[in-house]
């Protein structure tokens, strides 16, 4: 596991604030500027094109109603913005050049559903994080995407994301890979990064202790230090923790 993952905390989509729009380049230096890894979102444009964006809609934050997927690369960088800050949605590529050997990135792969059996976006990903020469990890809430980079990856540190309770509120059809990801499998998951108010689940009991566990998202320091004692490293927003 990368020394520096443990060393600094994690602002989720970057340190964003009122004037700070998240998974901006902006919330990227300001998490670097305050001593932070970066976490943010990748998902793929209508043109096959990667960008950095969280939700699956840009309505709930820009001036568009339209699915991330449904527009052009062009159209999203140039023409979409954050409605609370003018700023603009990044390409993939322009946020790992602002945090190149400045801090740490954790590389949430976002997909059109948890348990999608669709590979797309993954090859391109690996494609340019081969050429990237900063510190960065991939993580997923969708079993399928984690277990392509475990396969096809295996000089990258690779986490499973979940907010899952037990196994069993996994489809059937994924059960299988999440299995392989953190108990049967060759090569497992690096680490587990886990939905902080479901710690203490069966699915957390059955994998902490076994693997380096996260917690997400962290949003007070009674939240943290309730949890502190229990995880690796924290996902944090809305607070500065202690």
């Amino acid at each position: 596991m990368n020394n520096w993952l443990y060393g600094k905390y994690v602002a989720h989509r970057g340190l964003h604030t009122a004037e700070i729009s998240e998974n901006t380049l902006q919330a990227f230096e300001n998490a670097i500027s305050h001593g932070y890894n970066v976490e943010l979102d990748v998902q793929q444009s209508k043109d096959g094109k990667l960008v950095v964006y969280h939700d699956l809609n840009l309505g709930r934050l820009t001036n568009s109603a339209e699915d991330v997927s449904a527009l052009d690369y062009r159209t999203l960088t140039q023409n979409v913005v954050y409605r609370a800050t003018g700023q603009g949605i990044p390409d993939f590529e322009s946020a790992l050049s602002v945090c190149r050997g400045r801090t740490g990135l954790m590389i949430e792969v976002k997909k059109c559903a948890y348990e999608a059996n669709v590979i797309d976006m993954e090859p391109e990903i690996l494609r340019i994080l081969k050429k990237y020469d900063g510190d960065f990890v991939v993580k997923s809430f969708n079993p399928f995407t984690v277990l392509w980079f475990l396969e096809n990856a295996p000089e990258f540190t690779v986490g499973f994301l979940s907010e899952y309770d037990r196994i069993e509120d996994y489809r059937e059809d994924s059960r299988a890979a999440v299995e392989k990801i953190l108990f049967t499998g060759s090569r497992k998951a690096d680490f587990f990064d886990y939905c902080v108010g479901k710690i203490g689940s069966p699915l957390w009991n059955s994998v902490h202790g076994k693997m380096p566990c996260f917690a997400w998202v962290v949003r007070s320091q009674r939240q943290f230090d309730g949890c502190k004692k229990d995880v690796s490293n924290i996902i944090f927003e809305d607070f500065i923790p202690e």
